[in-house]
């Protein structure tokens, strides 16, 4: 069984996705438990769920605490889920972790990508959530934003660079 969250929303795996296609229950937000089919690929994966199918390209990373996180690029849209994390059945989350300000923390790129503008500078104090700068990709412009409330160390891009996925784009110090 694999527990996860998107957001606020909590999902279980009631059985666990091995190999690379299968079929599994999940219970959903709602207590409901809904089918689902994946098939994997070299990228990520393919899901069929009673209202159609969805793919992500799936990125694994590691927090500062060295805690796998994953970024999921739902595909043919720019929509990006970033630092989702998983729990076995019966591992607890530390509810301290997420009031800890991270020192160090570097926020990466999740696709190739150009950035347009910066709205930030070294020395700023800046609020979770508070947009960053706007990068393009995928012909449409991406908001980043921070993670979570610091003070931003360097910003490591300037307007108008390519860069590549998991780039560094800002440092927190």
């Amino acid at each position: 069984m694999i527990e996860g969250k998107v957001g606020g929303k909590k999902y279980i795996w009631k059985t666990t996705p091995k190999g690379l296609s299968g079929e599994a229950e999940v219970e959903l937000p709602s207590g409901a438990t809904q089918k689902v089919k994946w098939v994997r690929d070299a990228q990520g994966i393919w899901l069929e769920t009673e209202t159609g199918y969805v793919g992500y390209d799936v990125r694994k990373t590691h927090n500062d605490d060295g805690q796998a996180q994953y970024a999921l690029l739902k595909r043919k849209t720019a929509g990006l889920i970033q630092g989702l994390s998983f729990l076995k059945a019966g591992e607890e989350v530390d509810p301290n972790a997420a009031a800890r300000v991270k020192k160090g923390l570097k926020i990466k790129s999740q696709m190739p990508g150009k950035i347009i503008r910066i709205l930030a500078k070294a020395g700023d104090a800046v609020k979770k959530g508070q947009s960053l700068m706007v990068m393009e990709a995928m012909k449409m412009e991406n908001e980043i934003k921070a993670t979570q409330d610091g003070t931003i160390k360097e910003i490591k891009v300037t307007e108008g660079q390519a860069i590549e996925t998991g780039a560094e784009l800002i440092l927190f110090g």
